[in-house]
């Protein structure tokens, strides 16, 4: 039985002070949990208790085939019948990621770089669509640019949930989830101490412990910190980052443990997406090309500091051989102060030899105040010659933001971006408004089941949702829905396992059409056929899926009715994925190959009927593969990577004005990723170079005017020491 997280909530005197309040919500979960491990504290040693509930322990291989949690089922990748991929720490490692973005850009079907540098979160998307960011299978953001962007180090693996996915986690998106799953306490004391340095003036130092806390191990914990000084590809910038992250872990007895977790994380940044003009990034302008450290705002006054603080608590508690429990709850609070200019939006910037641009102001003062906890019963049991793995759950989401700001086009004046000079700083007078705040809550109740009769595995869930939402003090909408997803497999017995599936999802849409009725949620549905195989004995998964996607209840105009929209808009996404990844031998695999296909099938604008979604690649391609030297040069071990992101379309067919000479497509590029490592006792030393051959490219153009440039060439060189 897989550990599930419970975590805790705060009020405004004491991050503390709240536990009672968070408990209750659950209080039925963790009852049981600290009741019965009392009990029977005495019932076994250390050795037992490993035995009865299993840890995500850290490991040095990818182990990409193993559980996952974000099916919320014990069940392994192999053997579900939907996408599902992973990537471990190890292998984040081993790519020299410095953010979840990094990481995200070895995976099928996901476009790791959809905007560039940017520092104030990892955007992408999945199978086409913007995912929804979990950790811990708890949703982390609600909006944008409200909380602090993810450390990668407090994390010991990414997950990808493909598809709709609804039924599991409620309102959300059509293209899927990512998942990240943070570091807890193991019982077997170990380390390691990482110093790293690299381009941009980059240094970091960061530490992660974990081991028990007395003789019989009822007691573990784990400490994890991250210090980063840096600056950015774009002048101007910092990118500096502070994690501390305590946790704590009681087991009372084999079966039961609870684990609490506290992550604070401060950053310092500022503006590195500069919206920068088609004329010198993506077509040719007379006077040069645009540099791509090339900062549009004004220094010592942009910024991006954001400060998060959360709270985190997990019960498990097993009651019998067959059934348990786990609860998962987590209280967050963030702020944000936000300062940025950036080249106004408009027909200007659609000259192709432009030089000095129009500046928007934007201030920003948000913040976030989130309470999500989730609740279920898992077990398995039989039915005749039907074998079942059962779980039942509820879980809910308050979230509270608050963003207060203001935007003024014009307000920062012109500026050369060939030439810049800098010193028109906004007013006093120019300060953030008040904003009523945006309130989200959401309940919901879902099941699934997994069923095995010999080869063959059926998979079907139900959930049913309500969600309330709108500003606080003023108009609000309450959405319902009922969404579920069924999936056939055979397993057979040479490790080849074929499957077909359905899944939905949901997503509330705030507003009103012309006769003041509540916008629906826009609906997704997918159909998916794929194979799995899992050659016997190896961790290494080869998968391949095919699948369509449609998205109902799109807003487009009210043709009848200037200035309103309908939802009668529609969007087919279809798609295949190919993806390797494991171990063999020596030798460490992860290559992916995918084809997106998008198209506005229904729409009441006829400019963008039957055009494709922006910036999203046709094809891509990622190839990883590493090999450690451990016969004739042991302790060597290099790694090579290449990634490639086809074109994309930047919607210039969508709007009239755009001239003709702009391109219909952002053009594809191909980067090199390599690495260099020599491990010798307990050290290692590894030295990692993204984009080694320095190639220049934007990731996407939007028919807004404005290009994103990806990142240049990033080389860092660290010694790590594992204990």
């Amino acid at each position: 039985m897989r550990k599930a997280c419970f975590e805790n909530g705060t009020a405004e005197n004491s991050p503390f002070s709240n536990l009672s309040q968070v408990v209750g919500l659950s209080g039925l979960a963790l009852a049981i949990a600290v009741a019965s491990g009392s009990a029977n504290a005495q019932s076994g040693g250390q050795g037992e208790k490993a035995k009865s509930l299993e840890e995500v322990s850290v490991t040095e291989e990818l182990n990409l085939s193993r559980q996952t949690s974000i099916g919320k089922l014990d069940v392994p990748v192999s053997e579900t019948p939907f996408s599902v991929s992973l990537r471990s720490k190890a292998f984040m490692d081993e790519v020299g990621a410095k953010s979840v973005q990094d990481t995200l850009q070895y995976f099928a079907g996901v476009n790791g770089g959809t905007y560039g540098i940017d520092s104030r979160g990892d955007w992408s998307t999945v199978r086409g669509v913007d995912p929804v960011l979990f950790i811990d299978g708890l949703q982390s953001l609600f909006g944008s640019y409200n909380g602090a962007r993810a450390n990668a180090y407090a994390f010991e693996r990414v997950e990808v949930m493909k598809g709709p996915s609804s039924v599991l986690y409620g309102q959300g998106s059509t293209g899927g989830i990512v998942n990240l799953v943070s570091k807890r306490p193991q019982r077997e004391f170990g380390g390691e101490v990482l110093v790293q340095a690299g381009d941009y003036d980059r240094k970091v130092l960061a530490g992660d412990v974990s081991g028990v806390l007395d003789s019989d191990g009822e007691w573990a914990y784990r400490l994890v910190g991250y210090q980063r000084d840096a600056d950015a590809q774009v002048d101007y910038v910092e990118d500096n980052s502070l994690l501390l992250m305590p946790s704590v872990s009681w087991r009372p007895s084999e079966d039961t443990e609870v684990t609490f977790l506290t992550s604070y994380q401060k950053d310092e940044t500022g503006t590195t997406a500069a919206f920068l003009p088609w004329g010198g990034t993506r077509i040719d302008n007379a006077n040069g090309d645009i540099a791509t450290d090339t900062f549009l705002s004004e220094p010592g006054w942009d910024k991006y500091d954001t400060e998060q603080t959360a709270y985190s608590l997990w019960a498990d508690h097993r009651i019998n051989d067959n059934w348990g429990i786990n609860a998962s709850v987590r209280y967050s609070e963030g702020e944000v102060d936000y300062n940025s200019m950036y080249a106004d939006f408009g027909l200007s910037r659609l000259n192709p030899d432009i030089r000095e641009v129009s500046r928007t102001v934007y201030m920003s003062d948000a913040s976030s105040d989130l309470l999500i906890f989730d609740v279920r019963a898992n077990g398995t049991f039989n039915t005749g010659a039907l074998e079942h793995q059962f779980s039942i759950g509820v879980d809910s989401q308050d979230a509270t933001i608050d963003n207060d700001r203001i935007s003024i086009a014009g307000g920062g004046g012109t500026i050369d971006i060939f030439d810049p000079v800098y010193g028109n700083l906004p007013g006093n007078e120019i300060q953030p408004l008040d904003q009523p705040e945006t309130t989200t809550e959401q309940l919901g109740f879902y099941l699934q089941d997994q069923v095995r009769l010999y080869n063959w595995i059926f998979t079907g869930g139900l959930r049913r949702d309500s969600v309330e939402s709108g500003t606080r003090g003023g108009n609000s909408q309450e959405d319902d829905a009922t969404t579920g997803r069924l999936g056939v497999m055979y397993a057979f017995d040479g490790g080849i396992s074929p499957y077909l599936s359905y899944t939905e999802s949901f997503e509330p849409v705030g507003g009103a059409d012309s006769a003041d009725r509540p916008f629906k949620p826009v609906e997704g549905e997918q159909f998916e056929a794929g194979v799995k195989y899992q050659p016997a004995g190896t961790n290494l998964l080869l998968t391949a899926a095919a699948y369509e996607i449609k998205q109902k209840n799109r807003l487009t105009p009210d043709p009848e009715n200037p200035g309103f929209d309908v939802q009668t808009g529609e969007v087919t996404i279809d798609g295949v994925e190919l993806e390797a990844s494991g171990n063999w031998g020596n030798f460490t695999l992860v290559a992916n190959y995918s084809t997106t296909n998008t198209e506005v099938s229904e729409s009441n604008n006829p400019l963008e009927l039957g055009t494709e979604l922006v910036a999203v690649p046709e094809q891509q391609l990622s190839l990883w593969g590493s090999y450690e030297f451990s016969d004739w040069l042991p302790g060597l071990d290099l790694g090579f990577g290449v990634r490639h992101v086809g074109e994309s379309y930047t919607g210039v067919d969508n709007v009239a004005y755009i001239p003709e000479a702009f391109p219909a497509d952002n053009p594809d590029y191909t980067l090199y990723d390599a690495t260099i490592g020599y491990t010798l006792d307990s050290w290692k030393f590894q030295l990692n170079a993204k984009n080694l051959t320095d190639e220049i490219h934007t990731t996407s153009c939007l028919y807004r005017g404005d290009c994103f440039y990806g990142e240049r060439r990033y080389v860092t060189a660290e010694a790590r020491y594992t204990f």
